[in-house]
This record gives C-alpha cells, structure tokens and sequence, in this order.
C-alpha cells in the first residue's frame, strides 16, 4: 500500500525544530513522519494546525502542540508511536477531546487524533458492533439506532467512545445494561512498543481488564472496539421539579426509590444555582421500553409532595439520544465526582444543600447532581473489570458552567468543587475517573482498590511512559 501524507500550506515548517533539539535528543524529523503516513501532520504554521489543536474547552486554546497526526488507519497509529518513541516524544490521544482538564492535548508532545477512524457497522448476525477507536458518541447512536440497537453511554454527543469507555461509561441506560465498559467484547489497540494487538478475555487478560474502566490514554492507543448492544425501541422521559423549600426531601425519596426502582428506569436527581443564583430543584430520567408515569409517581410518592412542574412523554430512543445529546459547541466545563456506597444521611444531604446555596448567594452557577450506579452496574463481580464502584448506590457530579475562560472564574469554580469534596469527604467513598479534576495527587480517588494493579499493567504497557500525562497512573 502506497503512502502519502496529507498537508496543509506551509509544508517548509516541516523541516522546522517543533522541539528544542538537544546534544542527546535531535529535533524529530516531522517531514519524515509525513512521509510515512496517509493521514496528516499539521505543524504551527500549517493550513490545519489551528483547528487541528482545538479541544472542546476554550481554557486549552493557548496549548500549542508540537504536532497533530491526524491518523487514517490502525497503521498510520503504529507508525507514529513507533517514530514518537524513536524520537523520545511523548504522545497524547484525543478522541472527542472532551477531557475536563486538557488531557487530551499538551505543550510538549505529539496529539495523535483518531476522529478518521471513525466507522461504526453493525452484525445482524452476533447483533454486535464494530466501532471506530475514534467514534463520537452521537454517530455511534446514529449508526445503532438505524438498526433499531444501542450500547449503554453518556448523554453528551460529541463525546468520543473510547474515553468514556475507557472510563466506565455511565448514562441512561445503566440500570438496565451497565457501563460502556460492560459491552465491550474486544478491543484493538496498539501498545507503546508500536505493536498492533487485538485483547479480549482469552489474550492480554491485563490489558483487556485495564481497557474497561482503568481510565485512558494510558496503557496505548485503543483503533477499535467491538460491543454487545441492546434493543433500542420507545423510551418514556419523565422531569419532574419541585421549590428550593422541598430539596431535601426530594434528595431522601429520590435516594429511597433507588433501592426498589426497576432496572429499566435510570435518573438523576439535580440542584442548581443558574447563572443569576437562581436555585432549583429537579429529578428527570427515562424508562426503557416504556411509559415513565409509573415511575414518576412512584418517585412522587417517595418524595411525599407533589411536584411544582411535570412533563411526560414517549418517543423513539434516537430521538430522546439527540434531545439529550444537545448540540457540539465549545464550552468551558469544569467537573467533580463523589462515589456513595449508601444513600446519603440527612446530615449529608444538609451539608450539600448548603454547598449550593453557598454558591447561589455568590450569584455564580454551580450543580450538584446525583446519578444512579443500582441495577445492572452493581451486578457486575468487582473483579470483573478495573471500574472499581460496583455495588455503590450513586455518583454526584458537580459540575460548573462559568460562561467564560476567565482565570478567576475557573479558580472560584474549582475552589467550590473542592469545598464540597471536603464537606462530603465522611460520605464519598472515590471518585469517577471520567470527571477528573486538575488535582493529580489524589488519582488513587479515582481507582480505589485497583489502583495498585493497574498502575502494574500501565508500566508493563508503557514502560518507557510514552503515554504521558500529569493525570496518568
């Protein structure tokens, strides 16, 4: 097979040191690497290079990369971590882009971008899934859903499938499927070694083990996935709000209804300062396969008061996927992560409230949201996979939307998260590693009992750390 490299303008910047050489380290040859692949190597000063760089949070727009590759195929990835550790250039994945803390771009290394290896076919046959290492979220969706299927995952479109994966994987129809991470069959990945394997349950058990739920951009370059799926048909969606006054109460029968609410339901209970810090309370989900005023009641009657606002409906499950999926704008996302074993005590719910309310009489925005883990993520054996929260009740995320890249702001955001990681810290058993925060000297939060074993498999993996990451094991 031929191969050629695809340019922008500016091709002479090829020839230019994107690093510092060094007496023991000469600049990386960029116009050989362009040479070898059929995909793209955009260099500052290049047409592509200023899209090419992007991430979706605006925070990361002033790191500039020494490279992006823009990779065709399996082969084109091999090549450039083959060359990367050639060079002694660290490399960095990006899918979707969408890491809370820049992950998935640096300063001082080669991005790899996966976006073109983004195929998504389905067997009607094994009814699973072949999915490109790149996909996003919204295509995978698009692609199963004209099949009538669907994987268990996140709500955000733009996403990218092997982050969330990688991660776990957690969204609407987790009670009823599991994680992500709980479809996944087979992965093809190439190691840092430059090696292409394919790791399932009979080969590289260590790997295939870390893949599903170990957190990425680690332990190599995942090219592909193949998933079980499930039968995606009308979905029932419930929001049901309720005043400030009545919050904790909603947070008590919210929390209670888990323990006897059916797998096919999924919510999430939510408290809100908006940007004017305006609060507000609200539980919204989705029963699979069904209407949702059953479950709304029920939820209803754990509360014991009746909502303020409630809207029911029933729709196809792709269109509930787009309704969810919002639209792929760049934004700045500042996130947390609190693992509850239990529900929550009165004195906990008190304690979060008031983080919340902290934050509105600022007049600034903040969420606190609570998320199902009952059902089928629970009945996963522990050891099973390295997501280590099987059998937890829920996760809160607090989430910040500052409406700006404003310095101050982030820091506030940040500094509100970190106030409610020490107000809830008696409860929280970890957190969740899709919703790291820039905070690398608590990363054994986010792996629990796993942490030692996957820290063993990532330098078994990658025992030069070509992989490189402040975030990274």
């Amino acid at each position: 097979m031929s191969r050629r490299a695809v340019l922008g303008a500016g091709a002479a910047a090829l020839t230019g040191a994107a690093i510092r050489p060094s007496a023991s380290r000469p600049a990386p040859d960029w116009k050989a690497l362009a040479a070898s692949l059929d995909g793209t190597v955009e260099l500052p000063g290049t047409d592509g290079y200023e899209v090419a760089r992007r991430v979706r949070d605006p925070r990361f727009d002033g790191v500039r990369p020494p490279a992006v590759v823009g990779c065709a195929h399996d082969g084109d990835v091999a090549e450039v971590i083959r060359f990367a550790g050639r060079s002694r250039v660290p490399v960095v994945t990006k899918g979707g882009g969408h890491s809370y803390v820049g992950a998935s771009t640096g300063s001082t290394g080669i991005v790899l971008d996966l976006r073109r290896l983004g195929e998504v076919s389905y067997d009607w046959g094994s009814r699973t899934a072949t999915i490109g290492g790149g996909a996003r979220l919204i295509d995978v969706y698009r692609r199963l859903g004209a099949a009538g299927r669907s994987i268990p995952s996140g709500s955000c479109g733009s996403v990218g499938i092997s982050g969330i994966t990688m991660g776990g994987g957690i969204g609407m129809a987790a009670s009823a499927y599991g994680l992500t991470c709980d479809m996944v069959l087979a992965a093809e990945i190439v190691t840092a070694d430059g090696t292409h394997r394919t790791v399932e349950p009979g080969r590289d058990r260590d790997l295939f083990w870390a893949l599903r739920g170990g957190g990425g951009g680690q332990f190599g370059v995942v090219t592909g996935w193949r998933m079980g799926t499930y039968r995606a048909g009308r979905v029932g969606t419930f929001v049901l709000t309720w005043p400030w006054t009545d919050a904790a109460r909603v947070a008590a029968g919210w929390q209670a209804r888990l323990d006897t609410a059916p797998d096919e339901t999924w919510s999430s209970c939510q408290f809100m300062s908006d940007l004017r810090g305006r609060l507000s309370v609200r539980v919204s989900g989705v029963v699979l396969e069904g209407a949702a005023d059953a479950e709304a009641a029920e939820i209803t009657r754990a509360v014991g008061r009746e909502p303020a606002g409630a809207t029911l409906d029933q729709r196809p499950h792709l269109d509930v996927i787009r309704d969810r999926a919002g639209e792929a704008t760049r934004a700045t996302e500042l996130a947390g992560s609190e693992i509850f074993r239990q529900a929550v005590p009165d004195a906990g719910i008190a304690v979060l409230l008031e983080a919340v309310e902290r934050r509105s009489r600022q007049g600034r925005p903040g969420i606190a949201k609570f998320k199902r883990l009952t059902g089928a993520v629970g009945r996963v054996a522990p050891e099973a996979t390295a997501f280590p929260w099987r059998g937890a009740h829920s996760m809160l995320q607090w989430l910040v939307l500052p409406g700006t890249t404003d310095a101050a702001e982030v820091r506030a955001g940040y500094d509100w998260i970190e106030a409610g990681h020490r107000a809830m810290s008696q409860w929280s058993a970890g957190r969740y590693v899709n919703y790291l925060e820039p905070s690398p000297a608590v990363l054994p939060r986010y792996y629990g009992a796993n942490f030692s074993r996957l820290r063993w498999i990532r330098a078994a993996a990658d025992p030069q750390v070509l992989f490189r990451s402040p975030y990274a094991l």
